[in-house]
């Protein structure tokens, strides 16, 4: 295999990790601290502030819903709608797509069923469970759950049919128990499926939460958002926004190290560098 080489036709020597890393922060903190310098030029000077608001109002609203705590009690609120209904309706996800990859009966009577109803807007029946379970958390938990159960559902499935069956004959061959055969053979073996659903649904659930709470609710960051917006407070409608946005990174970070821990096994690819 030939060397690559530089345009100078020396063999090229690739940076040191620290280096690189380095240099992608400083990049990146480049970018932000640029978009957020424009951001403040531009609000006031070019654009009206109550449009765009600016990042020093965001920051200072964000300290004062702090120090008042109203910022904190709807962000309970919504963590706790996610807090219940992430988890009810990633492990039943799980478990009905392994359940239909497991039965062909069972996956044949119901899989119709299911596509007929993932093919309605879930957003739409968000009225629906404000109607059945009131305007309290538990709607909104409701709605989480339906926007977490399918894609887990699908991504479960997916992998139980993309499965070598070979593995599980040998697995049968050895005299692997039903237990075993399910979590030491089929579950590590669709985990990258698993948890492809898992972080892929983690946004969506938020989504859910702050739907559930943009059409009825008295508490919570969507129902914080949505009366903001309705007074021109846009610095608190942000404010709203970058909660959200915390929620999400930390629920990926911890996704991500739980991806590393079970994956722990699968050899890690770097990105490839294609040359022509």
């Amino acid at each position: 295999m030939a060397d690559s080489t530089n345009s100078a036709g020396s063999p090229e020597i690739s940076r040191p990790y620290w280096t690189r890393s380095l240099w992608v922060n400083l990049v990146r903190l480049g970018v932000i601290g640029g978009f957020f310098l424009l951001w403040e030029i531009a609000s006031g000077r070019w654009i009206e502030p109550f449009l765009i608001s600016s990042p020093s109002r965001i920051f200072t609203s964000l300290i004062d819903n702090i120090q008042s705590g109203t910022l904190m009690e709807h962000s309970w609120v919504t963590f706790k709608e996610i807090g219940i209904g992430f988890p009810l309706g990633a492990l039943s996800g799980i478990a009905t797509g392994y359940l239909f990859g497991r039965s062909r009966t069972l996956a044949e009577i119901f899989e119709p069923i299911i596509m007929a109803i993932y093919g309605i807007p879930r957003t739409a029946l968000a009225p629906l469970f404000i109607v059945w379970l009131g305007i309290g958390i538990w709607s909104k938990v409701g709605v989480v759950f339906l926007l977490t159960f399918f894609l887990n559902f699908f991504n479960t499935y997916a992998g139980m049919k993309q499965m070598d069956q070979e593995y599980i004959d040998l697995a049968r061959l050895m005299g692997a128990s039903k237990w075993k055969l399910t979590f030491r053979v089929i579950f590590p073996a669709v985990s990258p499926y698993i948890l492809l659903g898992v972080k892929t649904s983690i946004p969506f659930a938020v989504i859910g939460a702050i739907v559930g709470e943009f059409i009825a609710a008295t508490e919570g960051i969507g129902f914080f958002i949505r009366l903001s917006a309705g007074v021109f407070k846009t610095a608190d409608v942000f404010v709203g926004i970058i909660v959200l946005m915390f929620m999400v990174i930390v629920m990926n970070k911890i996704a991500d190290m739980v991806e590393r821990r079970v994956l722990q096994w699968q050899t890690q690819t770097e990105h490839v560098q294609i040359q022509g």
